[in-house]
Order: structure tokens, then C-alpha cells, then sequence
């Protein structure tokens, strides 16, 4: 690379790190029901919570729409999960509130179920 693209590519991943750390230093809540209301403030919400808030921070942050979406899966305890799905440098990032930072999508064992089709508010199975 040169120098210029990979300082662009470190920052854009340090972006990705700072949201899921940030997002995920709110407190999980279980809630009845689907809310994918983003988390605000420290009164904390579930999995589809803290990824639609990573959503939103990153979108303020200037990422855009088609390069994130939101992604459901079986993780591997069987519980049904819901994390954010980020393309940066040919690479699928995953920021999930059960882990500190930002992890190749290649990297997890998740069964994924289904993922929004980026940029819009539509839904495929993976």
C-alpha cells in the first residue's frame, strides 16, 4: 500500500474499534420483544440495540450506508444474536457487544441467518 491508503485503512479501522468499545460499555439489558431502538445512553439495551447505535455513531462518523449492515445469526451456544456488519479494504468487520473489538467475519463460528441488504432497509438470507 501506499502510505496514504494505509493511514486512510488504519483510521477507518480505529473508527470501527472505537464505536464497539464504546457502544459496548453500555450496560446489556434483555428487552421482551424486538426493539432495534439504538442505545443512547448508559440505560443500556440488547444485541440489536447496540448494533443498530454502532449503525448510527459510525454513520455520524461518516461511513456510509452501503458499507454497513445489520446481520442476525446463531452464535454458538445456540442463542439468536444481532451485530453489525462493516465492509472496510475487502474485508467484513464484525462488531459485536460480545467481543471488545471490531473481528473478521471469516474468524467467527456463526451460523448467519439473515443480513440487510446495504443501503437499504431490506433483508436476505445469508
Amino acid at each position: 500500500f501506499p502510505v496514504t491508503i494505509r493511514r486512510q485503512v488504519n483510521v477507518n479501522y480505529n473508527k470501527l474499534e472505537q464505536v464497539n468499545k464504546e457502544v459496548n460499555s453500555f450496560p446489556y439489558k434483555s428487552e421482551l420483544g424486538e426493539d432495534w431502538t439504538p442505545i443512547l445512553d448508559a440505560s443500556g439495551g440488547d444485541c440489536d440495540s447496540y448494533a443498530t447505535a454502532k449503525m448510527e455513531k459510525l454513520y455520524k462518523l461518516g461511513w456510509t450506508l452501503k458499507k454497513m449492515r445489520l446481520a442476525t445469526c446463531w452464535v454458538e451456544t445456540g442463542e439468536y444474536h444481532a451485530v453489525l456488519l462493516c465492509d472496510l479494504d475487502n474485508t467484513t468487520w464484525v462488531l459485536d457487544n460480545r467481543h471488545p473489538y471490531p473481528i473478521k467475519h471469516s474468524m467467527l463460528n456463526y451460523k448467519w441467518h439473515k443480513l440487510q441488504i446495504p443501503g437499504t432497509k431490506e433483508w436476505e438470507l445469508a
